[in-house]
């Protein structure tokens, strides 16, 4: 296989890549992790960079003086203090020059060679103690494509050191070549053994086959055969001319790419596994609102058995006092006078009007007292049964909202959430169901209207929905049982006059049980459906985030399989080299 058709293969896959890399960052917005975005944005910007070539270690392990010594040219500053206090890119140029691409960032334009196929980079030491130097090379580790990780050939063991190569390895998968540097301060003995050491360390953090080159950059500038840096050299210089830095580079792409979308993965699952919660606590609101206007129907039930059950003990009264008006012996005293002072019939009208006034008058006190008790425990057994799966909501909102990596749907999420707690809230505020309001300022008032604050005007709609439906249908039964008793003065229609008066009343009681349950009912229609309007928003984001994460799932899994082929055919690729 000729270089030529190496570079040829690289550039298809490198086409390749950066499609995938679009699609990934396509995901990345979709699935709204912004922290996730500007990584695929550099790693799809940095697909037709020069290979990069990054070195890292602690200070005083003598980096710099190994990158001049590599370059053969005096580009990084040597000094006894631990120097580099910024990032230095090598790269190629016609004529030398530096740019300061940041305060932290320097630029360094060189004629050499291979720095038309690759780019060097200088970096401080992980373990300085110059401010922000271990951050910046955490920022800028992730673009690269090797990373040459340099020890002391003395003492090749520091736990910094180590921390950060297993940063390296496990969060960002890029290739590491391992140095030896300062090796003729060390005996051949110790080198040795440190040497192994590091190999040992490096297969123990996954490493399958570590290459340890053992240098002296001191040395090498002047001798860089003695000093080791020619074998390093020539490994980088194959890795470049060979072709084998193309597939390096398309790995550490393809392979950071796969690490991104397994944080978009983690991410989806949390999701999926949120939206389980979210549907099991959707289950209990539904049942909870079943639950409570079963209850409320029993107490409106109730309500409307007491009420029922005072007009028929009122009726009874009525009965009994139009009855003993209409004793025989009563009757015949008022035929008696009649025929002498013609006030007979006067006088039973203004009993039977005292009778009928006073079964109104008590029939209107007993039905308020009852309808606002009733309508108390009415309001009570719906917020007892709303306010814990309010809670619940509100709990799982506030256990939510600070999470490190919020996406767009969690954000959603979150929203919602304080967007039905809020409205259910609304329903239930203000305590007692009566508090500020009588029911005078409700007459004329349509009760869908009167909904705004529920619980609070409850009691008062349902105290001027029981009267009135009293009223109009009792008021018609008593208005004309006194007009049948006010013409009816003979003893002989008494049997007729009591019977009919039963007969209007039992009808009214049914009329008026119908009606009231009717009505009470159409409150508690209400009442339940601006509770469900309430927390609708919830319901739905359900049903829209299923379908999201759907969506999100199979891009996902699509994505995962196509890098996962195009790692394994470049690694093909090298393996038929």
């Amino acid at each position: 296989m000729t270089h030529s058709l190496l570079h040829q293969r690289f550039l298809e896959r490198k086409t390749e890549a950066a499609g995938l890399l679009s699609r990934l960052l396509e995901l990345t917005d979709r699935a709204g992790r912004g922290d996730l975005r500007e990584t695929v944005s550099e790693l799809l910007s940095g697909i037709g960079d020069p290979f990069l070539f990054v070195v890292v270690g602690e200070v005083k392990t003598g980096k710099s003086s190994l990158v001049n010594a590599l370059l053969g040219e005096e580009i990084c500053p040597v000094a006894p203090d631990p120097c580099t206090d910024r990032i230095r890119i090598m790269t190629y140029g016609e004529a030398r020059r530096e740019a300061e691409d940041s305060p932290l960032l320097t630029r360094v334009f060189l004629p050499g060679d291979i720095l038309r196929e690759i780019a060097i980079v200088d970096t401080p030491g992980v373990d300085s103690i110059i401010d922000r130097h271990q951050e910046i090379t955490e920022q800028f580790i992730p673009r690269c494509d090797l990373v040459l990780f340099v020890f002391s050939a003395i003492n090749p063991y520091s736990r910094s050191a180590w921390e950060f190569f297993d940063l390296v390895r496990a969060e960002w998968r890029r290739k590491i070549v391992f140095v030896l540097n300062q090796a003729d301060l060390a005996s051949e003995e110790q080198l040795a053994v440190n040497e192994r050491s590091v190999r040992d360390l490096a297969m123990e953090r996954g490493v399958a086959e570590p290459l340890v080159f053992p240098t002296s950059g001191r040395i090498g500038a002047a001798d860089p055969e003695k000093g080791g840096v020619a074998a390093l050299r020539t490994y980088i210089r194959e890795m470049v001319t060979g072709g084998e830095h193309y597939r390096h580079k398309l790995l550490a792409a393809v392979r950071a790419a796969e690490n991104v979308l397994g944080q978009i993965g983690r991410g989806l699952d949390a999701e999926a596994l949120e939206l389980d919660e979210d549907r099991n606590e959707a289950g209990r609101i539904r049942d909870g609102l079943e639950s409570a206007r079963r209850a409320s129907d029993r107490e409106v039930e109730h309500l409307v058995g007491r009420v029922t059950a005072a007009y028929a003990k009122l009726c009874m009264e009525l009965v009994d006092g139009v009855e003993a008006e209409l004793t025989f012996v009563n009757m015949l005293s008022r035929t008696v006078a009649g025929l002498f002072r013609r006030k007979g019939e006067k006088a039973i009208h203004g009993r039977v009007r005292e009778l009928t006034e006073t079964f109104e008058t008590s029939l209107e006190r007993d039905v308020e007292n009852i309808t606002r008790q009733g309508a108390q425990y009415v309001s009570e057994v719906v917020a007892d049964r709303i306010r814990p799966l309010l809670d619940e909501l509100e709990r799982r909102a506030g256990r939510n909202g600070g999470r490190a990596d919020p996406t767009a749907l969690s954000r959603r999420r979150d929203e919602v959430l304080t967007e039905v707690v809020e409205g259910v809230s609304g329903l239930l505020r203000n305590g007692s169901p009566l508090s500020g309001m009588s029911p005078k300022k409700l007459e004329g008032m349509d009760p869908k209207a009167a909904m705004g604050s529920m619980l609070v005007v409850l009691g008062a709609v349902f105290a001027v929905s029981v009267k009135s439906v009293v009223v109009d249908i009792t008021g018609g039964v008593v208005a004309g049982a006194g007009m049948v008793l006010a013409g009816s003065a003979l003893a002989w229609n008494r049997p007729r006059v009591l019977g009919k008066l039963k007969q209007g009343l039992a009808q009214a009681g049914g009329t008026l049980e119908s009606e009231l349950t009717e009505r009470l009912a159409a409150h508690m229609d209400h009442v339940f459906g601006e509770f469900e309007a309430r927390f609708e928003p919830f319901f739905d984001h359900i049903v829209g985030k299923e379908a999201e994460l759907a969506v999100l799932f199979e891009k996902r899994t699509e994505l995962a399989a196509a890098l996962a082929a195009l790692d394994q055919g470049v690694l093909r690729e090298r393996g038929g080299r």
